[in-house]
């Protein structure tokens, strides 16, 4: 679609009895993705569209769902290495693993690729736990996955296999990284064993 009509920022389409259901998201004025998708340029995808399908096709075109995530991250550290620097690495390696750039609609979060790429950071002996909260609601989106919850009140993910599934139409991201990526530190020469 030439750029004069605009551009959403993720769209799916899946295919349903002749029914072409287009699904977007647009990017808020901070870089992050948002439900808030003008009509204008959903009008502007359907009409131009229209030209291409067949008569008996109908294009309908809604907006996605944007799901927040935080992460809580127990790591355990070489003593030697400067603790600040590596939990900056830790909170720099999950902003860009969820960055919306590198997310497309409808893709899994594996948390066992995550633990991957913390555990190769120089400086973490391993990859304790990780916690995964969907955040909702005020400065969130008010989308829910729609994985099971381990506590409702805390909205802790029960993970899958090592993974958060996505339907179709759902993208994830850690809308504020600094507040919503936590990093635990443990020391295993304080450990006592009995």
């Amino acid at each position: 679609m030439p750029s004069q009509f605009g551009a959403p920022a993720k769209v799916t389409i899946t295919e349903e009895n002749n029914k072409i259901k287009i699904k977007m998201l647009s990017y808020d004025e901070t870089g992050k993705l948002t439900e808030v998708v003008s009509n204008t340029l959903k009008n502007n995808v359907a009409n131009y569209l229209s030209n291409y399908r067949m008569i008996n096709d109908y294009i309908s075109v809604e907006t996605a769902n944007v799901i927040d995530l935080a992460f809580t991250i127990e790591v355990v550290l070489n003593n030697s290495q400067n603790q600040g620097s590596i939990i900056t690495q830790v909170v720099d390696v999950v902003t860009n693993f969820m960055s919306p750039s590198n997310r497309n609609l409808g893709e899994n979060v594996n948390i066992a690729e995550l633990r991957r790429l913390l555990q190769s950071q120089n400086g973490i002996i391993s990859v304790a736990n990780i916690l995964v909260f969907n955040k909702v609601g005020g400065e969130y989106s008010s989308s829910q996955t729609s994985q099971r919850y381990l506590d409702a009140e805390t909205k802790q993910i029960e993970l899958i296999d090592e993974t958060i599934f996505a339907e179709p139409s759902q993208t994830y991201q850690v809308r504020y990284p600094g507040r919503d990526i936590n990093v635990r530190v443990k020391n295993l020469t304080t450990t006592n064993f009995s």
